[in-house]
């Protein structure tokens, strides 16, 4: 049977899916793009693990069982045709290839598995998992590091390329095209990205899909199911003239044309070697079917199940205590005196602390839909567990008080979904008032910035001397950060908002009362 079809089938199903889920991360956003985006996210391995368990066994969530129900059958296809960090791999391995000496674009069968290491870290990255951190499915998982590099870098080409258009459109009276603003991300956030990318960038070049055989945990996942999957890649031995073609061009380097063996585990479903072949020397082998061509000549069960106990045990010894090094609230104090809160403020949606660092993998889908720039990735601002999760930052900007277009698209449950009408209720955070570090105390003079811009009419001025200080009212305030950003006291501001640990819900706001008109528009600071 000729099935040389299935490469051209792979690229297409692989390119559409990465087209989707990167106009998804850049912001592109119509409802068309949208709903099949979010389709296709739903098949992302762990975001959709993590998403049935944080949304109580949600039937958005069920992806990954179709993507488990696909590798018991077929092997690895989720690595080559629905991962877009897969996709991207095959793409720098296509450019690298046009740019190497003819001998060099060759690959060659590794007899090197990696077992212990592939296995081991998958061991490590499930229990910091069941000790409550992400960490290592933060850092390693293919999606967040694919939503890393397309926020820290494709987002910013293609606002880039929109502008500059948008530039030579004008000069000819064309004003079709709106100009975008960049969003800026911290520079140690941007240095872990590129790092990502680099080191992903030249495994590709050097060994394929080398990230995916050793580093990736979903990668060693499905390939502990591909290894007993119904159905297998298998060599026809009579059509099979030993011409190496098909080795020449397993990205995966899983395939050994001489013993005409094919690790099962690495092999990631690319299908090149039906077209490599020229004597239709590839087909599908039911796994019960007649003789046996999957035992590696030099390996045998016993030592696979032996590496496999030994890569459990030596994970298990290299885990380390996993602690929570809560953040201390920090003093307030006049002028220079820094400011802050106990603990990061979470995007509206996330429930509370545990729950977002719980499931947020920081693939950054919420940075790159925000409008206002105000989520921005952290460091280590939610400890080891909370690597790179993402938190709202007022001294950027402030959470729109209509906006709720990080809770649409998490992928994960670590944001659920609000309406705009339980939005407005959702209370993420408290402003905390210090006079002693406004302008008004400080230098007597008028202000009231931070009473003009709350929505929810949270802060009024009262009585102060001669002049008049803000006030809060708890039960009003949303913690939307308007009022810390609008605050033109530097470096440290005099209001700002306080996290709230677990959500709360506050007063609705009276719509003969607000929100503002006033409050869309631009901030004078």
């Amino acid at each position: 049977m000729n099935l040389r079809h299935l490469k051209k089938l792979r690229i297409i199903v692989s390119l559409v899916v990465f087209a989707f889920i990167l106009l998804l991360f850049i912001d592109f956003s119509t409802p068309f793009i949208d709903s099949v985006s979010n389709f296709f996210i739903r098949l992302q391995l762990f975001p959709s693990i993590l998403r049935f368990f944080a949304l109580f066994f949600t039937i958005s969530g069920l992806g990954f069982l179709l993507i488990i129900l696909i590798s018991l059958f077929f092997g690895r296809v989720y690595c080559s045709s629905l991962c877009p960090l897969g996709t991207l791999q095959d793409i720098i391995i296509a450019i690298s290839k046009r740019l190497k000496p003819k001998k060099k674009k060759r690959f060659t069968y590794s007899r090197f598995s990696n077992r212990i290491l592939r296995y081991g870290i998958l061991t490590v990255t499930i229990l910091f998992w069941v000790l409550g951190s992400l960490f290592l499915i933060n850092l390693l998982d293919p999606f967040s590091n694919f939503g890393k590099i397309s926020v820290t870098f494709f987002q910013p080409l293609i606002y880039w390329i929109n502008n500059s258009i948008n530039i030579v459109l004008e000069n000819f009276g064309i004003y079709s095209l709106r100009p975008l603003d960049f969003k800026s991300l911290p520079l140690n956030v941007v240095l872990v990205s590129t790092v990502i990318f680099l080191v992903i960038a030249i495994l590709s070049v050097w060994r394929g899909r080398l990230f995916c055989n050793t580093l990736c945990p979903a990668g060693a996942a499905l390939g502990l199911i591909s290894e007993t999957s119904l159905f297998k890649i298998a060599f026809n031995e009579k059509a099979c003239s030993g011409c190496m073609k098909c080795e020449h061009v397993c990205k995966a380097q899983c395939l050994d044309s001489k013993n005409q063996f094919i690790d099962q585990g690495r092999c990631v479903s690319c299908f090149n070697c039906f077209t490599a072949c020229p004597n239709n020397g590839f087909y599908y082998k039911y796994r019960f079917a007649g003789k046996n061509n999957f035992t590696d000549p030099s390996d045998n069960h016993g030592k696979n199940r032996r590496n496999f106990l030994i890569s459990l045990a030596s994970a298990t010894l290299a885990i380390p205590i996993v602690s929570s090094n809560k953040l201390l609230a920090q003093s307030a104090g006049a002028g220079s005196i820094p400011t802050g809160t106990s603990y990061p403020v979470t995007p509206p949606g996330s429930l509370s602390h545990n729950h977002f660092t719980s499931k947020c993998i920081a693939c950054y889908l919420c940075v790159g839909v925000c409008p206002t720039n105000v989520i921005v990735p952290s460091f280590f601002d939610y400890g080891l567990e909370g690597f790179m999760q993402p938190k709202l930052d007022y001294h950027k900007n402030f959470c729109n008080f209509d906006c709720v277009k990080c809770t649409e698209v998490c992928p994960t449950g670590a944001i659920t979904k609000l309406s705009k009408k339980e939005k407005a209720t959702t209370q993420i955070g408290i402003a905390k008032f210090m006079p002693e570090s406004c302008i008004v105390v400080v230098q007597g003079t008028d202000c009231g910035a931070c009473a003009e811009h709350c929505p929810t009419q949270a802060l009024q001025m009262i009585p102060y001397n001669d002049i008049f200080l803000p006030e809060v009212t708890p039960e009003l305030c949303v913690g939307c950060g308007a009022c810390e950003y609008a605050c033109p006291t530097e470096p440290y501001k005099a209001i700002f908002v306080e996290s709230n640990y677990k959500h709360k819900e506050a007063l609705p706001i009276e719509e003969a009362n607000g929100p503002r008109e006033h409050d869309e528009d631009e901030f004078p600071f």
